[in-house]
């Protein structure tokens, strides 16, 4: 057996493999940054630098690095942490080229921030607020509305309520027998959280959408409170009230509207939280700026009665008494009628028809909300992102024209430090070649198939669109290294396949130098926390309260080997062996 020192040196030098694996493949690149920080149950601050992200081997590489305990939240304090990590291990601390933080002032404060302390280093390190945050404050902004504080408050109170209480699972049990769905999972009232992004997508899908919703469920067993004489006064009352608020067509309106919000927003947010996004990430967000436009008050109503109706149906399905019935139409309110004398000026009036003041006051008022909060927040790096998109295939055929603004490409060109001019023209050329380079390459290979009597191929090979090209061609070799298409890839959209072309053509040392740099540069951009996000639920997995007293340096070391697995893979056992030989060397001498 191995004794407990010999495990944690065969720990150490598993880490210390790993990031000298990091270290090579970075080099002297240029790189960005993540950091986040969050509490570990030992409620010690944890702060993953969470991504180095880089170029090699024509693929986007992040990395975690580091766990580092944070001892100075302050912008100053990470900034020291960050500073001192890096020169340990020698890597080049100006060669930070952007971070991708969350909206916190220790981050991105402008004076104090460790994104103000980072530019002092690099003056051309951009800050980019992480998208998916982004994204998650525009959706808590919209929740502001009074209706829509009605309506989650209410979501979190049932399930605040029914959290307390055993008839829940006892009614899903009795409804399922009853309608036929005992096969269905049974489900808890989901709580909402201010950090848990999915958290009121998913209490109000479960509650309203679909129809297996748990609507019925609810009234059921608040029916069952209200009742029965095991329950007090307070649950008794608490009940009754719930159940008075759910079958208000006011907050049914209010939930199908953001239904409608949350299918439109949902898939945006989910891609944000998903790797390998760069600043061409924005197109999603502009694309569901133009969706929310599309929602429609009529068809919301629409839902919202048929929804009505159903529910009615299956109460008297239930057997729940005639009293509770769903409302289908809005309720005419008093109007407080103000005296005014004879020459004052009058204010706006709210609509009469509660119809028209629904649309007027939530509807609209929600939509709005949306929209305004999606252009303000997402309008960070508004040039840059402007500049990318002549990146872009797909936009090759505008810069064929000689109308290209003169402040086109300047903003990229200052960040990645390349002549504008001689940028522009590379970008130009490129672009009036990149049609006849990409043809060829397939009539070339399918030339070569031919003549070695293999048909097998000429499948694969025949369709354009199946495959995104990067070969090279030499006499009767071809090295091919084309990736199939997964799922639909377009490749005039996808800033990657630009970059292997341009070097698998060896266009990048010479002919197209500052393009490659720049495009080398904007693929090393980071828009998104979520692999920071990742990290911290493999620490919680990790750090659990069975091992809440794990040190912080085989916490790192067990981190690194979770989340990058594939270099762990790759280790061979006589190198671990040969890192303890020389750390044992070295204690010798020292001792």
């Amino acid at each position: 057996m191995l004794s407990k020192n010999t495990v944690n040196k065969v720990i150490l030098a598993i880490l210390e493999l790993i990031r000298r694996k990091i270290k090579a493949e970075l080099g002297d690149k240029q790189f960005s940054v993540q950091v986040d920080s969050t509490q570990d149950i030992g409620s010690t601050d944890q702060a993953a630098v969470c991504l180095l992200r880089y170029v090699f081997n024509f693929e986007v590489n992040k990395r975690l690095f580091a766990i580092l305990e944070v001892t100075n939240s302050s912008g100053e304090g990470m900034y020291l942490l960050l500073k001192k990590c890096f020169d340990d291990h020698s890597i080049n601390f100006k060669n930070i080229v952007a971070e991708s933080f969350d909206g916190a002032v220790n981050m991105q404060g402008e004076f104090n921030g460790l994104h103000a302390y980072i530019r002092k280093e690099n003056e051309n390190s951009i800050y980019i607020w992480c998208y998916a945050h982004v994204l998650n404050l525009c959706i808590c902004d919209t929740c502001d509305n009074r209706d829509a504080i009605k309506l989650f408050g209410l979501l979190n109170r049932l399930s605040t309520f029914f959290s307390t209480l055993t008839v829940w699972v006892g009614k899903q049990k009795e409804q399922q027998e009853l309608l036929g769905t005992g096969q269905n999972k049974l489900r808890k009232l989901q709580k909402i959280g201010e950090t848990r992004w999915w958290s009121r997508e998913k209490a109000l899908k479960w509650v309203f959408s679909g129809d297996d919703c748990l609507y019925p469920v609810v009234l059921s067993a608040l029916n069952f409170v209200t009742t029965s004489s095991k329950f007090d006064p307070k649950s008794s009352s608490e009940a009754l009230y719930l159940i008075e608020n759910l079958c208000n067509f006011n907050i049914i309106c209010t939930a199908h509207v953001f239904l409608k919000i949350f299918v439109t927003v949902g898939s945006t947010s989910t891609y944000l939280q998903t790797k390998n996004l760069d600043l061409s990430a924005w197109i999603m967000v502009e694309t569901t700026i133009k969706e929310i436009d599309k929602i429609n008050f009529d068809d919301v109503m629409s839902v919202s009665e048929n929804f009505c109706s159903d529910m009615n149906t299956k109460l008297s399905t239930i057997k729940l008494p005639e009293n509770i019935i769903i409302e289908s139409e809005f309720k005419q309110d008093r109007i407080r009628r103000t005296y005014r004398m004879f020459d004052e000026i009058c204010s706006d009036e709210t609509p009469i028809n509660p119809k028209e003041n629904f649309k007027v006051e939530v509807f609209m008022c929600i939509i709005n909300q949306l929209k305004t909060s999606l252009s303000e927040k997402f309008t960070n790096n508004t040039s840059l992102i402007v500049d990318i998109q002549y990146l872009l295939p797909k936009h090759y055929k505008d810069l064929k024209s000689d109308n290209l603004p003169e402040s086109a490409l300047k903003k990229l060109s200052t960040l990645s430090s390349v002549d504008h001019s001689l940028l522009t023209a590379e970008l130009k050329h490129f672009a009036s070649i990149y049609n006849k380079v990409t043809q060829p390459l397939n009539k070339s290979i399918r030339i070569v198939h031919d003549t070695n009597d293999d048909n097998s191929h000429e499948e694969d090979y025949g369709s354009n669109d199946n495959l995104y090209k990067i070969t090279q061609i030499s006499g009767q070799d071809v090295k091919s290294v084309y990736k199939k298409n997964d799922g639909g890839h377009n490749r005039d959209s996808y800033l990657l396949c630009v970059h292997k072309l341009i070097y698998s053509l060896n266009m990048h040392s010479a002919l197209y130098n500052n393009l490659f740099t720049a495009i080398e540069f904007v693929l090393t951009l980071s828009v998104s926390q979520g692999n920071c996000e990742r990290v911290f639920s493999k620490l919680k997995l990790i750090k659990n309260r069975l091992r809440s007293s794990l040190g912080n340096e085989h916490l790192e070391a067990f981190l690194l080997m979770t989340v990058e697995k594939e270099i762990v893979d790759e280790i061979e056992f006589e190198d671990i062996l040969e890192i303890i030989r020389i750390n044992n060397m070295f204690i010798a001498v020292n001792v």
